[in-house]
């Protein structure tokens, strides 16, 4: 976990209690950061999908994805 601070802030509890429940959380500050990490999440996305890629296909993805098996490696 990266730099923390202790601070007072003023939170919709419904809101809190909604995205608790979406997010699997259930302490207060373990809601906020999963929150938190998941707008950072979003963002980092939305800019893969803007950045240009001409040679990166479906295909290409898919044989990425692909679950591979390194046995025949020397060791």
């Amino acid at each position: 976990m990266g730099r923390m601070k202790r601070t007072t802030i003023n939170l919709d509890l419904d809101l809190l209690d909604e995205a608790a429940e979406a997010l699997g959380t259930s302490r207060m500050t373990d809601t906020v950061h999963a929150a938190m990490g998941e707008a950072v999440r979003r963002r980092k996305l939305e800019a893969l999908t803007e950045m240009k890629l001409p040679d990166l296909t479906l295909e290409l993805l898919e044989e990425m994805r692909r679950p591979r098996n390194f046995d025949h490696l020397p060791d």
